[in-house]
C-alpha cells in the first residue's frame, strides 16, 4: 500500500479511502493479500454483471486466445463481433432491429458518456446539457 500511494497519481481518490490489495475474486467476492473476504460492491464499475472469474467468461476467453483471434482492433470488425452484433440483433423487435444502429464506446465511462452526449446532440438537434454538482460525469478534460 505505501508504494501505491508512493508511485500512483495523487488523482486517485477511493483507493486512498479503501486501502485493500486485493489478489483473488470468484463470483461477488474478493479476497485481499492478507485473506479477509469481501463483497465487491464495486463489480468493476459495473463491468462485471456475472461477477468475478465467471465460467462461462473465462471459457469465452480461452476460446479466443486458444483460436489466436485478434485481442483488439479497434473499430475493425472481426468475426466474435460480428455474430454479437447478430445475436444482439436477433433479440430486438424486427421493427426496431431494420432501423437500428449499434455504437461501441471505448472501455471508460467517459467514453460512454461522450458518446451518449453526441448521440442525444444529434438525435435532438440541441446542444445544452444539463450536469449535476458533485456527479460522476468521467473524467476528460471536455
Amino acid at each position: 500500500m505505501a508504494r501505491q500511494n508512493r508511485q500512483e497519481s495523487n488523482a486517485r481518490s477511493y483507493p486512498r479511502r479503501i486501502p485493500l490489495a486485493l489478489k483473488r475474486a470468484k463470483g461477488i467476492h474478493v479476497e485481499d493479500v492478507e485473506g479477509r473476504r469481501f463483497i465487491d460492491c464495486l463489480a468493476g464499475a459495473g463491468t462485471l454483471a456475472l461477477g468475478h472469474n465467471h465460467p462461462v467468461i473465462i471459457e469465452a476467453i480461452q476460446q479466443v486466445i486458444s483460436d489466436e483471434l485478434p485481442l483488439h482492433t479497434l473499430d475493425l470488425t472481426t468475426p466474435v463481433k460480428d455474430q454479437f452484433v447478430q445475436d444482439l440483433f436477433g433479440l430486438l423487435p424486427q421493427q426496431l432491429a431494420d432501423d437500428a444502429k449499434i455504437q461501441f464506446c471505448g472501455p471508460t465511462g467517459t467514453d460512454a458518456v461522450e458518446a451518449a452526449l453526441k448521440l442525444v446532440r444529434t438525435a435532438t438537434g440541441r446542444s445544452t446539457v444539463l450536469s449535476f454538482q458533485g456527479g460522476y460525469h468521467g473524467m476528460s478534460q471536455g
